[in-house]
């Protein structure tokens, strides 16, 4: 039997670990050929090894998306590696100290925009020629997005939703979905870093989460943002 997104041709970064490697897996799973980064490639062989055990196409590639010249590499060998992308999940970021706004470093919104934001964006934009009619860019937003004492992660995960608006709009003539999806606090290493004191047993495991993104790389456009703990299939 076929899976659900057999033959698709997908892009997932920040697959090393947490949601991204989740995603990775229930994408392999469902029958998709995978591209997955890391910000060295040997970070990501433990999915690749998994999705490869499991039956799944995949290839590893380095990206840095602070670094403009990565960005570019890391697009230019994907679109080799699959000839055309259907879906692009942007989920790799950093969350940088939670700190008030007047008091957060300089060199540390800097550097926290320049990957959730500013790289995010430069790799959608070299990406885009190769994006399917009809594909799908997945953007990873935050509960935090927004929030008071969140800084640099706050306002990039606010303007990444604005963004996702923006371009599903500019992007409709291609009838290409554009959503940013809100997993909720997962069991991750970046949720220990900004919680240091909680039970990681009393939080959902990334795998939990998977069905929105799997329903949207399949086709279903549920509008341009949606919180994935509060979802259900129409």
């Amino acid at each position: 039997m076929s899976g659900r997104l057999e033959g698709a041709r997908i892009v997932v970064t920040g697959a090393s670990r947490g949601l991204g490697r989740a995603l990775a897996e229930a994408f392999g799973a469902e029958g998709a050929r995978l591209v997955v980064t890391a910000t060295a490639p040997d970070r990501a062989a433990g999915t690749v090894s998994r999705l490869r055990e499991a039956g799944a196409e995949a290839h590893a590639l380095a990206l840095d998306l602070a670094d403009p010249a990565s960005v570019d590499a890391a697009a230019r060998e994907a679109l080799a590696v699959l000839g055309r992308v259907d879906v692009l999940v942007n989920n790799a970021s950093l969350l940088g100290p939670r700190a008030p706004l007047a008091d957060y470093p300089a060199d540390l919104w800097d550097a926290v925009m320049a990957v959730n934001l500013t790289g995010t964006l430069a790799l959608t934009r070299a990406l885009l020629p190769g994006v399917a009619h009809g594909g799908a860019i997945i953007n990873v937003s935050s509960g935090a997005a927004g929030r008071p004492g969140w800084g640099a992660y706050g306002v990039s995960k606010l303007a990444l939703d604005g963004a996702t608006a923006m371009l599903r709009d500019e992007l409709a003539d291609r009838a290409i979905r554009c959503v940013a999806v809100n997993p909720g606090g997962l069991r991750t290493s970046m949720r220990a870093a900004a919680y240091p004191d909680e039970d990681p047993a009393t939080v959902p495991h990334p795998s939990s989460v998977v069905e929105p993104f799997l329903a949207i790389a399949e086709g279903l456009d549920p509008g341009a943002r949606i919180d994935a703990p509060r979802w259900s299939r129409p």
